[in-house]
């Protein structure tokens, strides 16, 4: 049954972007997610290392004023902050913010006039510094091979970071520069953005082979797909028993046909998070109404993972963001041109959609408990349950066949 779901969101804008971002534009969060981009992971095994996962009741969003966030910028950094706005995020808090250029900067040997998104990580995090270490190092790695993100900024100390006293909790203070652009979620998209961003994440990947594994390879979080057993913990948020009956079943066919088959998928580094919101449009021209992804933004979900999760993870949000499910084959077409997807990681696809659905949905409704003023972190509820079930309610072998009929079509079409 052709079945089709239902989805949007909201973000930022290219010409009046610093305006726009401050309504509702949001972007990067750590998963967390913060709109500028750039982080995440770990690797090391100390008391500061970061192993552990989210527990259930816990609350570590930092809690910062603006006038706290201006005093850091002109401490750290030397700005003088011209405008400011708080960017939507589930863990931390994220600032655009804007320097007066008039003011001389003892810092900065110049000022992006893009701006600044200033990123106050959340306590959990912020316990181990090799996470945003090695959040550095992917982004400039990434930078130089012509992928697009943010760059971090030295502070006075010629760090890319610091730990703040905030409030009662330590927290690592980072500056990025922002990067012009609307976020994917708000644009047009036709069926050729969903192909690309399907080439765009399968070259991240690519790009990161190179990377040492060692700096993240034992990064935890509760969003790895790994990790998704973990979710029973948080079940008791979810009210509707409807719901809870499918994220139980979702479980048990990920425990029941994944987890026994991990070492037979393929790994690397992933970036872990390929959403809406992370992901940077710009104008083909400036007089086309057509928009092509140029860049990507937050790196809290960086991992030593599954490609297969990776796929699964991005063609996850492609799908809710058009509100179809036959979006998957137009990101599986663009994904495959440059990797390769073997037969065994495309039958288990629908299960690992399902859990990423199911992770976003279920610690959506968590993170909700425990920051009520929060509500960028309910945006996918009302579509995200609709489309799970229809996802849910689909055989391997349907979707396997509607996802390769598209894709064909797809590839047809636009050889001609």
């Amino acid at each position: 049954m052709e079945m089709k779901t239902i989805v949007k969101k909201s973000i930022l804008k290219d010409d009046k972007q610093n305006e726009d971002a401050c309504d509702g534009a949001n972007d990067d969060l750590e998963r967390g997610k913060n709109v500028e981009a750039g982080e995440s992971v770990n690797g090391g095994k100390s008391d500061a290392q970061r192993t552990d996962t989210l527990n259930p009741g816990s609350s570590i969003r930092p809690n910062v004023s603006e006038d706290d966030v201006r005093k850091l910028a002109e401490r750290l950094y030397g700005i003088t902050v011209l405008e400011m706005c708080e960017l939507d995020s589930y863990d931390d808090r994220n600032y655009m913010i804007q320097a007066d250029s008039y003011v001389k900067n003892p810092i900065l040997k110049s000022i992006n006039t893009s701006g600044y998104v200033m990123k106050i990580a959340n306590s959990l995090d912020s316990r181990d510094e090799s996470f945003f270490q090695a959040q550095t190092e992917i982004m400039l790695h990434l930078s130089k091979r012509e992928i697009k993100c943010p760059l971090p900024v030295q502070n006075i100390y010629g760090k890319y970071y610091s730990l703040e006293k905030l409030g009662e909790s330590d927290h690592v203070v980072r500056l990025l520069e922002y990067i012009p652009g609307k976020v994917f979620h708000g644009v047009p998209h036709p069926d050729h953005i969903f192909y690309q961003a399907g080439q765009f994440i399968a070259r991240i990947d690519s790009a990161l082979k190179s990377v040492d594994k060692e700096m993240i390879i034992n990064r935890q979080s509760i969003w790895m797909l790994e990790n998704f057993p973990k979710l029973k913990d948080f079940l008791y948020v979810v009210k509707d028993e409807h719901h809870k009956d499918i994220i139980e079943q979702v479980l048990n066919a990920f425990q029941r046909r994944i987890v026994p088959n991990l070492y037979e998928l393929e790994q690397g580094i992933i970036y872990g998070d390929f959403n809406e919101h992370n992901i940077i449009v710009n104008k083909k021209a400036s007089n086309s109404k057509e928009y092509e992804i140029t860049g990507i933004i937050d790196f809290g979900d960086v991992c030593y993972s599954r490609y297969v999760f990776e796929l699964a993870i991005a063609m996850t949000y492609m799908i809710l963001e058009s509100n179809d499910l036959d979006t998957g084959g137009l990101v599986m077409a663009g994904y495959s041109m440059i990797r390769l997807i073997p037969q065994h990681e495309k039958d288990l696809l629908r299960v690992a959609i399902s859990a990423r659905m199911c992770q976003s949905l279920v610690l959506g409704l968590y993170t909700a408990t425990v920051d009520t003023n929060n509500q960028y972190i309910l945006s996918t509820q009302t579509r995200g349950w609709n489309i799970l079930e229809a996802l849910w309610n689909e055989t391997d072998k349907n979707l396997l066949e509607r996802w390769g009929t598209v894709a064909e079509e797809y590839l047809t079409k636009s050889s001609k």
